[in-house]
């Protein structure tokens, strides 16, 4: 796509190679750098953020977008998602009681802590190598796993980013009782700089009410508790940290899939606002 370039990165602490495709705005970059949102499935999301980026802050046909690179983070030889590499890289390691649901239980998984290193200790000094970046404006962006994987960054390095965008997150991965899973890494919280801030969004039809529930998908659907996990979850972490500004949006008539048109949207609003 016009604006990109595009690079294929070995990560030394998963052993697995990434394609790396960043979007350069198509203005200078400030004296500080740019502004940096790091994209999680990036194979099917990148073109759908860079055009919101674009149509949503040019000002005019001939204007300039604003400030911020997209760097999408992807796989090589995907065509949109690569299910049994993002499960691994997604995510967190459950507690010892913890139970993989029986989709997930033959596939790699656990590895969001390797996952972050290859972030921080890799993605971003080569990103920081090549642009002009501001590392004190810097923003992940992800999607039901990819979700629970921002959430779990924010967590356990909760300096890694200044702005976290988490759109479904698939807390369901923590079981019935995912506030008691999380509640045990509230020491990390301590340590959130101040001005951080996170977005929590959902689709109101992800989470079927009872008298729906006609389908065995129906059944898992209402299982995993969506909207009441995600809304729960956004307003306990509101009243842990006075320096973690937490953000909640119901995207109403919403699915699975669908919530990230509404939700990319509002990410760039609240990434440039």
């Amino acid at each position: 796509m016009p604006g990109t370039v595009e690079f294929t990165l070995l990560s030394p602490t998963t052993g697995q190679d990434y394609l790396i495709q960043v979007s350069i705005p198509d203005s200078p970059p400030p004296e500080t750098g740019y502004s940096v949102m790091y994209l999680l499935d990036g194979n099917a999301r990148f073109a759908l953020v860079q055009a919101a980026r674009d149509t949503l802050t040019r000002q005019g046909p001939d204007g300039e977008s604003d400030a911020l690179m997209i760097v999408a983070i992807g796989y090589p030889d995907t065509e949109r998602f690569n299910k049994e590499r993002r499960v691994e890289d997604f995510t967190p390691l459950l507690p010892n009681d913890g139970v993989v649901e029986n989709d997930y239980q033959q596939r790699l998984h656990g590895g969001a802590d390797r996952f972050l290193s290859f972030i921080e200790g890799h993605l971003k000094p080569e990103i920081n190598r090549r642009f002009a970046i501001n590392t004190e404006q810097e923003a992940i962006f992800g999607h039901s796993l990819g979700g629970l994987f921002v959430l779990h960054a924010l967590l356990t390095q909760p300096s890694s980013f200044d702005r976290y965008i988490a759109i479904s997150p698939s807390l369901w991965w923590y079981g019935e009782r995912p506030l008691a899973a999380l509640a045990q890494q509230t020491s990390s919280l301590a340590a959130i700089p101040s001005g951080t801030r996170l977005l929590i969004g959902v689709g109101e039809r992800e989470q079927p009410a009872s008298g729906d529930v006609v389908t065995p998908r129906d059944q898992r659907m209402q299982a995993r508790a969506m909207v009441d996990n995600a809304q729960s979850v956004a307003e306990w972490l509101s009243t842990q940290q006075h320096n973690l500004e937490v953000g909640f949006t119901l995207f109403p008539g919403e699915t699975h899939g669908s919530v990230m048109w509404p939700a990319t949207r509002q990410a760039i609003e609240f990434l440039v606002e």
